[in-house]
């Protein structure tokens, strides 16, 4: 149970003082019902509540599916860069004044599938190293990759780098992947013009800059790069770049 004020300012139909208002005005209603006092407690799971005569739906979380573009920071806020919320938020939703944040990271130049929400308790699952989930992209590179290159990244590679010392000397950290699924990609159109070919790989963990680091680590070069799916959350072929919708029932639960 719920305090209606409380309830109706979570949902971003106005400040305390707003709501207040507009109880007064007799503009809010409780399953047909006006409401009297903005203390009343209601059920925001079973009552219908409505304000001006459109009903607020009760909403505990929201999820979004973004198609990122290049261009923009997978973050809340940023002091140098346009970030994915600055972008989402140039529409007017309601839905978007609550504290959203991004599932993980796209790097600025990476395009694709980026999951907004603002549960919290999700996000951890998601991401934490412990649960595996598979992340696939779609990657074009700079050459071809022969077998055992292939061989290399199927089995995981070693994507360490020198570390500085307190010393001042450098120390080679190595950092090896989990064992990864490739295929190759269709060839028709390379987003690239630098691109000599393209494959999917899909990889289970959430290593800074990765798939960069993964073909480095095989002597080739990532020249576009695209996250295609997320566990069992696929982007959404119809969804231009810059474009997002939220998640259907369907794909919440698959995620949970």
């Amino acid at each position: 149970m719920l305090r209606l004020d409380k309830f109706l300012c979570e949902m971003k139909t106005g400040t305390r003082s707003q709501v207040k208002a507009l109880v007064k005005k007799g503009a809010v209603t409780v399953n047909g019902i006006t409401a009297k006092s903005p203390e009343q407690k209601i059920d925001e799971n079973s009552d219908c509540i409505c304000v001006n005569g459109s009903e607020v739906s009760y909403r505990k979380y929201v999820y979004f599916m973004l198609h990122k573009p290049a261009g923009y920071v997978s973050a809340t806020r940023d002091n140098h860069d346009k970030t994915v919320l600055d972008l989402m938020r140039a529409q007017k939703n309601p839905l978007l004044d609550r504290e959203l944040f991004p599932v993980g990271r796209l790097d600025k130049d990476t395009e694709g599938l980026l999951l907004i929400t603002d549960d919290g308790e999700l996000a951890h699952r998601l991401l934490s190293p412990s649960r595996h989930v598979p992340k696939t992209y779609y990657v074009e590179i700079d050459g071809c990759l022969s077998e055992d290159q292939q061989m290399s990244l199927r089995q995981g590679v070693d994507i360490g780098e020198k570390q500085r010392q307190t010393d001042g000397t450098q120390e080679y950290i190595p950092e090896k992947t989990r064992p990864a699924g490739l295929t190759q990609a269709a060839q028709d159109e390379f987003c690239s013009d630098r691109a000599e070919s393209a494959w999917l790989l899909t990889i289970t963990e959430g290593k800074f800059h990765q798939v960069k680091r993964m073909m480095q680590a095989v002597g080739r070069n990532v020249v576009y790069l695209k996250r295609l799916s997320m566990g069992e959350l696929r982007l959404d072929e119809k969804l231009a770049r810059g474009e997002f919708r939220e998640l259907t029932k369907d794909e919440a639960e698959n995620l949970m």
